[in-house]
């Protein structure tokens, strides 16, 4: 006898073909969590590292922190430059010997052109660092670019020293930055800060502190400083600054300060 093959009719191919549909649905979501939380621990795990060569910098230097820029404006922590139009060169920032790749300073979750006219810090890596408290000194220049030591902060950990960070330039992109700014500036500014820790790990921000433990932080909140030239011609919302994720991990600088 002749044996009759049945194929698959039309309907039975569409039914699979959802299903099919309805499980990658279902199952991207999750693959894609599951890479971003891996991107996640290798930020945290860079953050750690950088802190580690912040605390072998300050016991190199009679426990004093990296300063985190100079008043020439040549130097950040991360790199300097011969002058203002070039960009930061690594290797001669005052951190290199400590950690020596450049690797360490790049987020995976960063996705920004570096070599946007735009980006006036390069080189940070989407990392910012606590200019005004540790790198730095909440007062008048050219005294706020004295870095303090690690005798005046009466709590290291809760005193944050680095933290996943961005800026929003006046054509709202996203750039590189190199400081996580307080909530506040203080003493002669005494005004609102731009925000720039970025929230960029499922809404939470990596933080490392100045005693060398990390953990992930949700935004507590955000608000706009009305910073960009007059000739922009207008300034970004809250609003603005919570859709592209960048905000602070507190009201106030409880966080940031050296109490």
């Amino acid at each position: 006898m002749r044996s009759h093959k049945r194929g698959f009719t039309l309907i039975e191919l569409l039914v699979v073909v959802a299903i099919i549909a309805i499980l990658a649905g279902l199952l991207f979501p999750v693959f894609a969590n599951a890479r971003e939380k891996g991107r996640q621990v290798m930020c945290l795990s860079n953050l750690r590292q950088l802190t580690m060569a912040l605390l072998m910098y300050a016991e190199d230097h009679d426990g004093g922190f990296v300063p985190a820029q100079s008043p020439d404006n040549l130097m950040r922590w991360h790199g300097r430059r011969d002058s203002w139009d070039q960009p930061f060169d690594p290797k001669r920032g005052p951190l290199w010997d400590y950690y020596g790749t450049e690797g360490l300073k790049l987020c995976p979750s960063f996705d920004v052109d570096r070599d946007s006219p735009g980006q006036f810090e390069q080189g940070t890596g989407g990392y910012g660092y606590n200019g005004q408290y540790v790198g730095g000194s909440p007062a008048g220049w050219p005294e706020m670019c004295i870095p303090a030591k690690e005798s005046s902060l009466q709590n290291p950990a809760e005193t944050i020293a680095f933290t996943d960070a961005a800026f929003l330039d006046c054509e709202g992109r996203l750039t590189e930055y190199s400081f996580c700014e307080a909530p506040y500036y203080q003493y002669y500014w005494e005004s609102p800060a731009n925000p720039s820790t970025h929230f960029r790990h499922g809404g939470m921000t990596n933080v490392a502190f100045c005693d060398g433990h990390t953990r992930a932080m949700p935004m507590v909140t955000t608000h706009s400083n009305g910073w960009c030239p007059y000739w922009a011609g207008f300034s970004f919302s809250d609003e603005d600054y919570r859709g592209v994720r960048l905000g602070f991990v507190g009201e106030d600088n409880s966080l940031y300060d050296r109490r």
